[in-house]
């Protein structure tokens, strides 16, 4: 798998090549150059690591093929440990030595450097599937947001009580105390009003150093809520469902895809039963070619790695990646510029991990559809739901101006 460090391409702007193709700074006349910033050593680590093998397994693929215009691509990776302050330092090591970003992990990472990659004009896919990176310049999310997870997650589960007006539904919701974790909270609060019968009765919040989540899963179980959606990263997740365990409340716990990690299955285990993941995307044991695919060169240039969903998240970025650069390239522009405009209005076929997308101008929601899984022992997800879009979803959507 490759190894690479933050060693320069090209840093030329505007030059054309013998193969007439127009080239800038991260790009030379063998290798196009991009970076990851990501959480290699921090508090989600694991998951972020996997996530960087599948966009790295993708990329070996391709490299074996030939990679992309005649030119290897060559990952530089950086690591955030999670912190805005140091994936800022991190950014500028790499800024003037990369074409593209990406993955981005984490909504107050991206947040720390957004004006940066709007001044270097550096397209870059948030790994952090929060709305508000739709509104940043530059910046792309080409799977649906975690708001809409959280929508259909809610849908779902109120449909599964058989949630009416004759028939409440209580509702907790579990978020970060910033307002990225507002924003997920109010997302839920907003379906529940157009959900009849549904009801939010708590929503407790948490700093990213808490460890003992006694008090909010007090006071979900004090406030009678019958369904949990979790906003939280996987973090928390074992904390509070843990906690929750010990004081006897047993809810129906709905999450969105960020909340869960294989990992988690053996603190967890006997505690999933009722856990769901409204996920906008497929998973490891999809019959699609999409896993396929990335199974069989997990096998190849990984083969120590243990499958997982944070793998398949981070594939997917690594097709968006190429399918850009491909385009750039049939565009015969592959500098900075060149890419972003390759970008818009973009196809992307996803192989079925999950329905195709068009990145449109970059600002709007690029699918409203997501599937609702269940947690088998190993910690991976089974599908329980067809894909589908929600009402709800969509009027949230254009509510915010998606």
């Amino acid at each position: 798998m490759l190894t690479l460090t933050a060693c320069g391409g090209s840093d030329g702007e505007g030059s054309t090549s013998a193969d007439g193709v127009k080239t800038g700074k991260g790009v030379s006349d063998s290798e196009i150059n991009l970076g990851i910033l990501t959480d290699y050593s921090g508090p989600i680590a694991q998951a972020a690591t996997s996530g960087s093998i599948g966009l790295e397994i993708k990329l070996d693929q391709v490299n074996a093929a030939g990679g992309v215009c005649g030119r290897q691509i060559v990952l530089h990776k950086m690591d955030t440990k999670f912190d805005p302050q140091i994936t800022t330092q991190q950014y500028r090591a790499i800024s003037n030595k990369v074409v593209m970003i990406p993955q981005v992990m984490g909504t107050a990472q991206l947040m720390a450097i957004k004006d940066s990659i709007a001044k270097d004009g550096i397209l870059t896919y948030s790994a952090s599937l929060n709305s508000s990176a739709l509104k940043l310049e530059d910046v792309s999310i080409y799977t649906p947001p975690f708001e809409v997870e959280l929508i259909n997650g809610l849908v779902w589960a109120a449909q599964k009580a058989g949630a009416s007006a004759a028939n409440p539904l209580k509702v907790g919701v579990f978020a970060a105390a910033d307002e990225y974790g507002t924003a997920y909270a109010d997302a839920v609060k907003f379906a529940a009003k157009e959900i009849p019968g549904v009801e939010v009765v708590s929503s407790p919040t948490y700093s990213p150093t808490d460890n003992d989540f006694t008090a909010q899963a007090t006071e979900l179980k004090n406030s009678g809520a019958q369904v949990v959606l979790l906003a939280n990263t996987m973090a928390q997740t074992p904390g509070l469902i843990g906690q929750s365990a010990q004081l006897g409340f047993k809810p129906m716990w709905v999450g969105y895809s960020g909340s869960w990690n294989a990992a988690l299955a053996k603190p967890l285990a006997g505690l999933t039963d009722n856990y769901f993941i409204s996920a906008s995307y497929g998973a490891l044991n999809d019959d699609v070619q999409g896993i396929k695919d990335m199974n069989a060169a997990l096998a190849q240039y990984a083969p120590n790695e243990k499958p997982s969903n944070f793998q398949v998240a981070g594939w997917l970025s690594g097709v968006a990646t190429v399918a850009v650069l491909e385009k750039a390239c049939e565009n015969k522009d592959l500098t900075r510029e060149g890419v972003l405009a390759a970008v818009k209005d973009l196809d992307i076929d996803f192989g079925g991990i999950l329905p195709a997308v068009n990145l449109g101008t970059g600002d709007s929601v690029v699918s409203y559809q997501s599937r609702m899984n269940s947690i088998n022992a190993e910690g991976l997800l089974i599908p329980t739901t067809d894909w589908a879009e929600t009402d709800q979803a969509r009027a949230w959507g254009e509510t915010n101006g998606f």
